[in-house]
């Protein structure tokens, strides 16, 4: 019996060991928060969104988001832009939900309501919902084989949020 205590013991110290190091090997963020994909974050994005005096419908098939560690979400979603301005479209392709603060670039963002875009000149924007820009930050290309039209990404330090080849890091 003392043989077999050992054995289980051993084998308890060698799991919890592995563990270790594999929970080592992973991002901070990993272990705190819960990237969330289209299916999970269509479930809580809501289906409409106000902007610049109208309700746009969301694309719950294009929507991303972050659940954190302290039970607060970040949602993105891309938004039909048909009843907008050309002017307005240029820059609103998307919809951003935090209830955490974000920094994009070393802009911080406060908890709230967004339009975003990634526009020209590898310019990433963020609008306040009166249509108004209140921040920019620069954009890098994807890294990868399969871009998709929305989708947030570990980075180092955080996240990155990608609309196609184009790229946002953000904490």
């Amino acid at each position: 019996m003392h043989l077999l205590s050992r054995r289980r013991s051993g084998l308890f110290l060698g799991l919890l060991t592995a563990g270790m190091l594999l929970v080592a090997q992973l991002p901070a963020h990993a272990a705190t928060a819960k990237i969330l994909d289209r299916t999970a974050a269509s479930k809580i994005m809501p289906a409409t969104v106000f902007f610049r005096g109208q309700t746009a419908p969301t694309q719950g098939r294009n929507s991303c988001g972050v659940h954190f560690a302290n039970g607060k979400f970040m949602l993105a979603a891309l938004v039909d832009t048909s009843g907008y301005s050309t002017e307005v479209k240029q820059k609103y392709q998307g919809y951003l939900l935090t209830e955490v603060p974000l920094d994009f670039g070393g802009h911080r963002l406060g908890p709230g309501a967004y339009g975003f875009g990634f526009i020209g000149h590898k310019r990433f924007v963020v609008l306040n919902i009166g249509g108004e820009q209140i921040m920019e930050a620069s954009w890098h290309a994807f890294v990868g084989d399969r871009p998709v039209p929305l989708e947030i990404l570990p980075a180092k330090g955080g996240y990155q949020l990608c609309s196609g080849r184009e790229c946002v890091d953000f904490h």
